[in-house]
């Protein structure tokens, strides 16, 4: 008869998150994962898989953690141009908080070599796009923004900005630089 599983599911793979999300996915071993989390080596392989598929499962709790935070502060406002720096200001909180980014240090270290984890972190970038593009376009058709710029192409940058934030935050570790680096990319919006 199997042994039910004496540990949470979720909380335990918030902590497999954690620890890939500092140290990386390449620096942090077995042994870290089974040390951090608590549970024995063959729980960790039949509950989760290898080193791999807990990462994937790890990536894509931070992913749904994310879409939650984009959503909560999105809907702060009725006001899509202020729905918009809502959500870049969420981030401006949490690289100050946090100071890193499983996401952000997921693109750099792994992106180009793992085909599921880009594939993971693609579906991700294009629904924050078309999150971001969704309320320029209605900023545009209520005449709160006045832009030639190209929607979609505005909205990528706006995502791809969202990682300059972090990127100050994790290199100078400095509040005021990071807060002008959210100002000038909200500033880019018109």
């Amino acid at each position: 008869m199997p042994r039910n599983k004496e540990f949470d599911y979720d909380e335990k793979l918030k902590t497999a998150r954690d620890i890939f999300w500092k140290k990386g996915y390449n620096a942090t071993s077995m042994n870290d994962l089974v040390d951090g989390m608590q549970i024995n080596r063959s729980s960790l392989y039949l509950t989760y898989g290898n080193k791999h598929d807990l990462f994937l499962k790890s990536l894509a709790n931070y992913i749904q953690k994310k879409d939650k935070q984009y959503s909560q502060a999105a809907k702060k406002s009725r006001k899509p141009i202020e729905a918009i720096k809502n959500i870049i200001y969420s981030v401006f909180e949490s690289a100050l908080q946090d100071s890193n980014c499983l996401f952000t240090n997921s693109v750099f270290e792994l992106a180009l070599t793992d085909k599921e984890v880009s594939k993971l972190l693609t579906n991700q970038t294009l629904k924050a796009v078309e999150l971001f593009e969704k309320l320029l376009n209605e900023a545009k058709e209520n005449e709160t923004l006045k832009s030639d710029k190209d929607s979609r192409a505005l909205a990528h940058f706006l995502v791809s900005g969202l990682v300059s934030i972090y990127n100050t935050q994790i290199l100078f570790a400095d509040k005021k630089l990071t807060k002008q680096t959210t100002e000038i990319l909200i500033g880019s919006i018109t």
